[in-house]
């Protein structure tokens, strides 16, 4: 009965989510029936309770800044031009639209969402992919695809969650995402090359597609080990970067970059820097909360967003009010608002299911279901993230209780907790919200000679790139690389049982 008592809040957001609910709405009617849950079923000492809280906050407050400080960089950096400057000139040194399309997919979208989150990456990779001469429904689909670095969006706040939820060092928690992302990695990479058959020798085109997800798997699991986690993904997903430009540059394609893009650059290298120097200034075992501020990514992202603002090339002297960084401030937070609440309500819900034992009733009710459970972890999880649109509202949400199912079944909860976090990562790029993202910029950014382009994209275009017609045609290609990639996880996770 308890087991039942304590599944009711997160089917309860399976249910809202398929009858069209708004996302904030399922997060806070899932948050509240939880609280009633815990208070009927799991009663717990309310000074346990507020202890257990006060411990979070901290996380709670910095994933919640980190998604703010996001959406807040990359509203300046396309406001003011910066990221329209770097994504042309890497656009402008491509060979061939074959080549422009792998990297982006597997070079610009991770390195922006990396930095950005929120599947903010989408807004780079789709004018690119319009204006290189991709259709609407190849346009959202290649974009979507690019979304492989989600772990590692704005930072990692979601690999942080499930990191404190379990218990789990974040550094193992992150390596061990790294190289489970290796099948997500290459199997976007078939589908890519599937999508892009009628562009060339497939064989080419498959060795040059692969090769990029080798590419930036290598980075990010490199990045991860050397530089941890949070910069893992903006640091690796450089990898395939650049040697798409060495590569470029030896063709004789590679437009020179000049004092703009390094302008526009700015931001991520203070970033990057800022960060890597205070992680090294610091001792790692140190649990004073200025420490943890001064080696937080939401900090660094903050400051990113300062040096986007006020840095070289800026306008000097009265600036008109819809430049003003409060008015670009105030912007992000109406931007960030629904999905900050639906973070929080998530979140909240996340550390109510560890604290009262919610989680671990519900881990041990599927622990009953034997090792075979541990095939389907991950596809769970994928239907969380494809719910919520959020690594971090899913590992919040289901953490606590994959955690217990591993301590129950003597599993490694290391490899189930990474294994479910990069599977929920990689289903938000199919939620409906990313997906619409990616819609509406496709439409909105017309190319000449459209006709051509979609050709390969029938039945009837996909119905003339109507939302509906989009949606019909993206929909199934990536679930099936989803549920192919969480059948994997799944079987790894068995296998290492």
């Amino acid at each position: 009965m308890t087991a039942i008592a304590a599944a009711i809040p997160i089917v309860l957001a399976v249910v809202l989510f398929f009858l069209g609910v708004k996302g904030t709405r399922i997060a806070v009617a899932s948050l509240a029936v939880g609280l009633l849950v815990a208070v009927v079923f799991f009663p717990t000492e309310p000074q346990v309770v507020l202890a257990s809280f006060a411990a979070f906050s901290p996380t709670i407050i910095e994933i919640l800044l980190i998604l703010y400080a996001g959406v807040l960089l990359s509203r300046i950096m396309s406001n003011t031009g910066s990221m329209a400057v770097i994504s042309g000139w890497l656009q402008s040194s491509a060979p061939s639209r074959r080549a422009g399309t792998i990297l982006v997919v597997f070079g610009l979208v991770p390195f922006a969402e990396s930095v950005t989150g929120f599947g903010i990456g989408v807004t780079v990779g789709v004018p690119i992919l319009r204006l290189i001469g991709h259709s609407v429904p190849r346009s959202t689909i290649f974009a979507l695809l690019g979304l492989l670095a989600v772990p590692w969006g704005a930072l990692g706040p979601g690999t942080l969650l499930a990191s404190e939820l379990s218990g789990t060092p974040l550094l193992e928690v992150g390596i061990r995402s790294a190289m489970l992302s290796l099948p997500a990695m290459l199997g976007a990479a078939l589908l890519v090359t599937f999508l892009l058959r009628h562009e060339g020798a497939w064989p080419r085109m498959l060795g040059g597609a692969a090769g990029s997800a080798v590419l930036l798997w290598l980075g990010i699991l490199g990045a991860n080990t050397m530089m941890g986690t949070p910069l893992a993904g903006v640091v690796g997903s450089l990898l395939p970067i650049v040697v798409h430009l060495l590569v470029y540059r030896w063709r004789g394609t590679l437009a020179p970059a000049g004092r703009e893009v390094a302008r526009a650059a700015v931001p991520y290298a203070v970033m990057a820097a800022g960060l890597l120097a205070a992680r090294a200034a610091t001792s790692p075992g140190e649990p004073s909360l200025a420490v943890r501020a001064a080696t937080s990514p939401a900090i660094w992202l903050v400051v990113a967003c300062l040096a986007a603002q006020f840095g070289p090339g800026r306008r000097r002297g009265p600036v008109p009010p819809g430049e003003r960084f409060t008015h670009r401030a105030l912007l992000a937070y109406h931007t960030w608002l629904p999905v900050g609440l639906v973070t929080l309500c998530f979140t909240v819900l996340g550390a109510l299911l560890s604290v009262t034992g919610m989680g671990a009733a519900l881990g041990t009710a599927m622990a009953g279901m034997g090792r075979g459970y541990l095939v389907l972890a991950p596809a769970l999880n994928a239907l969380a993230g494809f719910i919520t649109g959020s690594n971090t509202a899913a590992n919040a949400m289901l953490t606590a209780t994959q955690t217990q199912v591993a301590t129950e079944l003597g599993s490694s909860v290391l490899q189930i907790v990474a294994a479910t976090n990069v599977a929920a990562s990689l289903a938000t790029m199919a939620a409906p919200s990313r997906l619409l993202l990616a819609y509406e910029l496709a439409v909105a950014t017309p190319v000449h000679g459209e006709a051509s382009s979609t050709a390969a994209d029938s039945p009837a275009a996909a119905e003339a790139g109507s939302e509906a017609g989009v949606n019909r045609w993206v929909l199934p290609r990536v679930f099936s690389l989803i549920a192919v990639v969480s059948l994997v996880l799944g079987l790894a996770t068995w296998a290492m049982s």
